[in-house]
């Protein structure tokens, strides 16, 4: 059970409380009822405990939901407090005003920039964000070109030292009404009809490669590289599709999907992260901490710290 609290839901869980209504909860923090009510599901889950009650009237605390509320309270003020003085030390360090450029993969740069941007206006209010969108390879030829200062792609190239700054859990999604299914076992998925993109696309290809390993072959009855096409396509009940936890967590899914953790094993695609070789070295580590960050809070998990 130890680290099985995060802080973001301890935040969420704090808000429902309050409230005592999901609806309520998801309005003030400008997030879909069923994205709230799936890290609600998460956070139960990973603690083992009902926290809890639920009815019509709203939600009411468990005994245990009384009891993380009375450490939730105190962890999230300490973290604020943390925060704070170390955005004080950011700005006694602030870097000189200058221009950054970020290639960033296409399907994750709506959910990533407003984050990102909140966090580098905060701590580096000298530097203007200049945001690129576009493919994977697209974004590698930019960092080789010095087009871009920092890239974050889905697949490693040679050549730029690649580092995953964060790993992605990839979920299964289908036509239902549930709003969250439990799990599902890649064998059991690969059975199904499924909507993906083309091979040569990174999550194609790292779904493909880990169907392969396990002597698995996938039964794709149609390919669609757009993500919302595809989903359209789940809804319509041609097959079930697979995305990332960042889809999941941002709130962009919509009612008539159900979506599932897929396990046996569970799937983290690495997110690379590559910088300029040129870059000054204090601004490229500034922007990975703060890149990191934003994806945590995005719903991905980090490897750096």
């Amino acid at each position: 059970m130890r680290g099985s609290l995060d802080l973001r839901r301890l935040r969420y869980f704090q808000i429902i409380a309050d409230t005592g209504s999901m609806s309520a909860a998801a309005r003030l923090l400008n997030l879909a009822q069923p994205a709230l009510s799936y890290h609600v599901a998460e956070l139960e889950r990973m603690t083992g405990h009902t926290l809890f009650e639920r009815s019509r009237a709203g939600v009411r605390l468990t005994e245990a939901g009384r009891l993380l509320r009375q450490h939730a309270e105190g962890i999230v003020i300490q973290v604020d407090e943390a925060e704070q003085a170390l955005e004080r030390l950011a700005r006694q360090h602030a870097l000189p005003a200058r221009r950054v450029s970020i290639a960033i993969i296409s399907s994750m740069a709506a959910g990533l920039i407003p984050l990102l941007l909140e966090r580098v206006t905060r701590e580096l209010p000298g530097i203007t964000l200049h945001i690129q969108e576009a493919g994977t390879r697209d974004i590698t030829q930019k960092l080789e070109r010095g087009e871009a200062d920092l890239a974050l792609y889905l697949t490693s190239t040679a050549g730029h030292a690649d580092e995953p700054i964060a790993h992605e859990k990839l979920f299964h999604v289908s036509a239902g009404t549930q709003t969250s299914g439990g799990t599902i076992a890649l064998s059991t998925l690969a059975r199904q009809s499924l909507v993906l993109p083309a091979p040569g696309n990174p999550l194609r290809n790292f779904v493909d490669t880990t169907a392969r390993k396990h002597g698995l072959n996938l039964d794709v009855v149609l390919e669609v590289d757009g993500s919302q096409s595809r989903l359209t396509a789940v809804r319509e009940g041609i097959g079930a599709t697979i995305v990332g936890a960042h889809a999941v967590s941002d709130g962009t899914l919509q009612d008539g999907l159900v979506v599932r953790e897929i396990v046996s094993p569970t799937l983290f695609r690495p997110i690379y992260l590559g910088v300029r070789r040129e870059l000054d070295p204090h601004l490229a580590s500034s922007m990975r901490r703060l890149l990191a960050g934003s994806l945590v809070a995005l719903g991905l998990d980090a490897t750096f710290p």
